[in-house]
């Protein structure tokens, strides 16, 4: 179960950037303001409006074209459906791909669990890792505060790909299993989406990766994890652990 939110104060305010977090600054030499256009969507059969158009500065990390990902507005009650459904993530990389590329922490294929938080005040980070062809992959984020938490699964373009759709129409998942349906090894994309932001140095969540094939022995090599949208960027507050077990993954659910 979830535990209740006991203190907003105890967490950073927007106006207050993260001193762990050296990237949590744009760098003001390369902003460029643009004006998101405002979007709908439909829930329930209604036609709602989706999130007010947000006007923000872009930022390139300095020396690339990777995005630093913009600010969101702190969620400061618990989400609910619709609350995900206005949290457009898919909507927001697809607008800041125009720009640059996102920032993407690659997970080698001996690592099995990471802990890290996410990008302040982005409230989301993302990963990616390696599958075979015909490979199975399973992706769970815990916190002690989890039901604030969601995973999202995205191809290199930033949408729902083959084999994603179960990640794409769940209501808010916290563990996800991809299978490759193709017959050549790919990357795939994990977003970790914390939009209250209780992930941080002091309580990070963990990513757990089961996979059903033996890293050892599955040469995953020539995988190009830098593609479409995705620019290299190395989570720099992430801890990983490894080496993953040999054989199959256990499945818990």
């Amino acid at each position: 179960m979830p535990q209740p939110m006991r203190s907003l104060g105890e967490r950073p305010s927007p106006g207050v950037s993260r001193q762990d977090n050296p990237r949590s600054a744009p760098d003001a030499e390369t902003s460029d303001r643009l004006e998101r256009r405002p979007g709908t969507f439909a829930g329930g059969g209604i036609s709602r409006p989706a999130a007010a158009p947000r006007v923000t500065s872009l930022a390139l990390y300095p020396g690339t074209r990777t995005v630093v990902p913009p600010a969101w507005d702190r969620c400061t009650v618990f989400p609910t459906a619709f609350y995900w459904q206005r949290r457009d993530i898919i909507g927001e990389i697809q607008w800041i791909s125009r720009r640059g590329f996102l920032p993407v922490t690659a997970i080698g294929p001996n690592v099995d669990e990471i802990s890290d938080y996410v990008l302040y005040p982005a409230g989301w980070r993302a990963y990616g890792v390696s599958v075979p062809a015909g490979g199975t992959a399973q992706f769970e984020v815990n916190h002690a505060n989890l039901g604030w938490f969601r995973l999202m699964l995205v191809d290199k373009w930033g949408q729902p790909g083959p084999g994603m759709l179960q990640a794409a129409i769940a209501h808010q998942p916290v563990l996800l299993t991809y299978k490759n349906p193709g017959k050549e090894a790919t990357a795939v994309y994990i977003i970790v989406d914390d939009p209250a932001w209780w992930s941080d140095a002091r309580s990070p969540y963990t990513l757990t990766v089961r996979r059903d094939w033996d890293p050892a022995a599955v040469d995953l090599s020539q995988v190009k994890m830098v593609a479409g949208l995705w620019g290299a960027s190395p989570s720099v507050s992430a801890e990983f652990r490894g080496p993953s077990l040999s054989g199959p993954a256990v499945f818990p659910r």
